[in-house]
Order: structure tokens, then C-alpha cells, then sequence
């Protein structure tokens, strides 16, 4: 065998190579440089995976050394840009939660209460992608936008991949789909078309915010407001006469939208309580 290479290596620096041996020296080189790269992409690519759903990890509502010593509360205040006229609810020292029962007003625990994902008409289920601890309730991707609440934090965001639903599932968390309005400081272009009041589920920096406009606008005017007054992401809440209570620092209870006693299946809410 040792001869039979010493021949072949000297056959290839002679005048008249054999190029059978030369043919499948480099086919030999090439299979080899083929596997290698397969190997590498397919073990980087299982060493990655694990990364990157741990980044999926959603953004804390505050710093969670604030929950044992901060009483929640909601501040409300006024504001206007581009001539929308905009109610803003920041919501300090909460953890965020959705249901499908509205909470009773008698429950001290709870500070804000909103409708989040649409109803469809056609059968009164949930529209879109819908995980309630961790229990995939409907599905759909028309919407691209999402929140994601695990442990009572909340994430937003927005694609059709299903990687961060999945993993809300996997860990016993929620998850709904809605129009994007503002992502990373960019407005999303939704096809959603007419004037009504809107509502939004916004953020800035680790703050989050529920704003609603107080005059009926379109979508792309309200996800203007939004990123022009500073928020970095913001996702549609179902807006309108929907109805939804938010408690005041005096215990006050401030509704929003219209209350009806004809309550429709399947509606869901978006729930922040406080850690006390």
C-alpha cells in the first residue's frame, strides 16, 4: 500500500500524469470539502438553535426589584402631535396576563382591563393565532403582529414564524396576534382602512402603555402619533366602543368604551394586575 501512494505521488509530477488517478484525486478532494462544510453548518447550526429561543425571553414590564416594594398604579394624561388628540394610561408595577372572562371590578388586584384580539364574524371564534396558558385556542396569521406574556412580561413583536407562539406553549404563557402599528420605532403599513377611535397596546423602553386616541382616526394617522410621540413598538387593540375599566391611584374605577349586557363568545382581554 505505502509503494502504490509513492508511485501515485510520483506519477502526478511526471510529464504524463495519469489523469484517471487525477480525475478521482480531486472528485476524493471535493466530496471531502462538501462533507466537511455539511458537517460544520449542521452542527453550528444545532449549537445556535438554543440561543436563539432563549432570546425569545420577553421584555420585563419593570425591573423586577420594583414588584416587592411599588404599588402599581395607572397615570393618565392628555397629549396631542399631528393633531391627534391621544389618551395615554402608563402602567407602573404591573404583570400582564390575558383572559377570557372580564374581571370583576371588585377585584383590587386589577388596574387595567382591555379587549385585545379580534372576533371574527363569520363564526365567533378568535381571529388569528390565540394561546391561553400555554393552550392553543385558535390559529391564523393574517395579523403579523403579536404579544407574547410569559410569567406575567410581556413581548412584542412582529412576524408569521412561529417559534415564540410555540414557545409560550411549551412554557404555559400567552399569546395573541393583532395588527403591528409600530416596530423598532418604524410605522407598519396595514391595510385596515376608515376613521374609528383606536387603541393600542404601546411601548417605550421597558414601559408599557395602553393609548387610546379620542377622536376617530385611521390607522396610519394613529401609528404616526404613536411613533412620532416616541414609542418604540405598539400593537392595535380592538378599539371602537369595545369595553374595557381602568382603576384610578384613588381606587376609582374608569370605564372606557361601551358597557352592553350582550356579551359576545370567545372575547378576550388583556388583564395588568398589580404584585400585591
Amino acid at each position: 500500500m505505502r509503494r502504490n501512494e509513492e508511485d501515485e505521488i510520483q506519477v502526478l509530477g511526471t510529464s504524463k500524469p495519469k489523469h484517471g488517478f487525477m480525475r478521482w484525486g480531486i472528485i476524493a478532494v471535493v466530496s471531502l470539502l462538501i462533507i466537511g462544510s455539511l458537517f460544520f453548518w449542521l452542527f453550528s447550526r444545532e449549537e445556535g438553535e438554543p440561543e436563539h429561543i432563549e432570546m425569545v425571553n420577553p421584555v420585563i414590564l419593570q425591573d423586577d426589584t420594583l414588584k416587592m416594594d411599588k404599588q402599581a398604579r395607572v397615570e393618565f394624561r392628555l397629549d396631542s402631535i399631528n393633531d391627534v388628540v391621544l389618551s395615554i394610561y402608563s402602567l407602573q408595577n404591573m404583570r400582564a396576563e390575558m383572559s377570557l372572562q372580564m374581571p370583576s371590578q371588585s377585584d383590587s388586584t386589577v388596574y387595567f382591563v382591555v379587549w385585545a384580539a379580534d372576533i371574527r364574524k363569520d363564526n365567533g371564534q378568535i381571529l388569528g393565532d390565540f394561546v391561553l396558558k400555554g393552550k392553543q385556542l385558535s390559529r391564523g396569521k393574517r395579523k403579523t403582529g403579536y404579544c407574547a406574556i410569559l410569567e406575567g412580561k410581556i413581548s412584542l413583536g412582529n412576524t408569521i414564524n412561529d417559534e415564540i407562539k410555540d414557545y409560550c406553549i411549551t412554557h404555559g404563557g400567552d399569546f395573541f396576534r393583532q395588527y403591528p402599528l409600530v416596530m423598532d420605532g418604524e410605522i407598519q403599513e396595514n391595510r385596515l382602512k376608515g376613521k374609528a377611535i383606536r387603541r393600542a397596546l404601546a411601548q417605550q423602553s421597558n414601559d408599557f402603555y395602553i393609548v387610546e386616541s379620542k377622536n376617530r382616526e385611521s390607522l396610519y394617522d394613529f401609528s404616526e402619533a404613536l411613533a412620532d410621540m416616541g414609542f418604540t413598538n405598539a400593537l392595535y387593540l380592538v378599539g371602537g366602543s369595545s369595553y374595557g375599566w381602568w382603576r384610578g391611584e384613588d381606587g376609582t374605577v374608569h370605564e372606557l368604551g361601551i358597557y352592553t349586557d350582550k356579551v359576545l363568545p370567545n372575547i378576550n382581554y388583556l388583564v395588568f394586575r398589580g404584585f400585591h
